[in-house]
């Protein structure tokens, strides 16, 4: 005959509401970020949809980048691959097998800038995204993500983001941003 163990008392912090945040620095990056520069620039010259972004001096264009046919962008599109599953089983488990695509908004860098005067200029800022926690001065409200060649970073799209401006005028800082949607028939009750 087996005794039953009492229930024991829970006595820790629960984290609720994390969010996970996908961070890589690649090693294949010194041999295609090179190429995806020049890619780039030379794209903006041509992209009649280019245009300031943000009212800074800053340009957002190829918005179909991803869809280049380029050993360089194949690479890329290799990484996002992983953000994505990396990510998705963050979130998910093992569920993370169902779902075939899907991820929120994330950066690649081709090239960081030089920060210039500011110890924040080009940094990627994630914001803590419960008001209230803020108001009550219960969260240090903003992470701050370094720009560096090579280094990917993967977040929720609904995470308020944004991007500290590069402060030096001849210094650029390139990234490569995207979204990916998950496929609207995937359900976690299948």
């Amino acid at each position: 005959m087996t005794t039953a163990t009492p229930p024991q008392s829970l006595s820790k912090p629960l984290m609720a509401w994390g969010t996970p945040v996908y961070l890589a620095d690649f090693d294949g990056a010194s041999r295609w970020n090179p190429e995806l520069r020049e890619m780039i620039l030379a794209a903006e010259q041509t992209d009649p949809d280019a245009a300031l972004f943000g009212g800074i001096n800053a340009i957002k264009s190829s918005q179909t980048i991803l869809t280049w046919d380029h050993s360089a962008i194949e690479w890329v599109r290799a990484r996002i691959t992983e953000a994505v599953m990396a990510l998705t089983r963050a979130e998910l488990g093992e569920a993370a097998r169902e779902v075939t695509s899907g991820i929120q908004a994330e950066v690649y860098y081709v090239e960081a800038g030089e920060p210039g005067g500011s110890s924040d200029a080009g940094y990627l800022q994630l914001l803590d995204p419960r008001p209230a926690a803020i108001a009550r001065q219960a969260s240090g409200g903003v992470h701050r993500i370094r720009p560096v060649p090579g280094r990917m970073a993967a977040f929720p799209g609904w995470l308020p983001h944004s991007v500290q401006a590069t402060a030096t005028s001849d210094s650029l800082r390139i990234c490569i941003a995207w979204n990916v949607a998950y496929d609207k028939t995937w359900s976690a009750m299948s």
